[in-house]
């Protein structure tokens, strides 16, 4: 794999601990699932190329590099540091935990303090294949659409959406950085 890349971005992967920010990551970056997850400590880092097609039908590579970072709150002191320079990232809940979704608020006024500005972000509702659904797509979509970002469905465990999901973030803050220099 080359290298070469038009554009770099760090991205953050936050939310709740066990909504699957590290399964989602490990799926987009090494394209397997684990059942056997360890709790993140502090951050995990990542990095993967990917190819977009822009409105002129040109091709870019993008290189994302993302930090999957710690849910649990005895790591909330940690976490600023790891927001700091970020571009854009993925707000993530569990849909078959209300709590996880519930206190997205709380996830977007951390990620503020820490940066002082809004990064584009994208609602990521995870675990969508599994039977016990509590938090309905329209829920989702309407939390989305009144924070001014796309929502998503994935399931890290089948990889659906996951291409999606990291895919479009790429889209955006490609346009993003292309606004900034007209």
């Amino acid at each position: 794999m080359s290298s070469l890349y038009d554009f770099l971005f760090k991205i953050v992967v936050l939310g709740e601990g066990a909504v699957g920010k590290t399964a989602i990551v490990t799926r987009f970056s090494h394209g397997f699932f684990r059942t056997d997850y360890k709790t993140t400590i502090g951050s995990q880092f990542a990095v993967k190329n990917v190819d977009i097609t822009k409105s002129d039908q040109s091709h870019v590579t993008v290189k994302l590099q993302i930090w999957d970072v710690a849910g649990q709150s005895r790591f909330q002191i940690l976490r600023p540091m790891y927001y700091r320079g970020s571009s854009g990232g993925l707000l993530v809940f569990d849909v078959t935990r209300r709590r996880t979704f519930i206190v997205l608020e709380e996830w977007l006024d951390e990620l503020f303090k820490a940066i002082g500005k809004k990064i584009p972000l994208i609602l990521v509702a995870n675990k969508t294949d599994l039977p016990d659904r509590v938090v309905e797509p329209a829920e989702g979509r309407e939390f989305a659409d009144s924070h001014g970002m796309p929502y998503l469905e994935s399931s890290a465990k089948t990889g659906e959406g996951i291409v999606d999901i990291f895919g479009q973030l790429a889209n955006v803050l490609v346009k993003n950085r292309e606004k900034k220099h007209i």
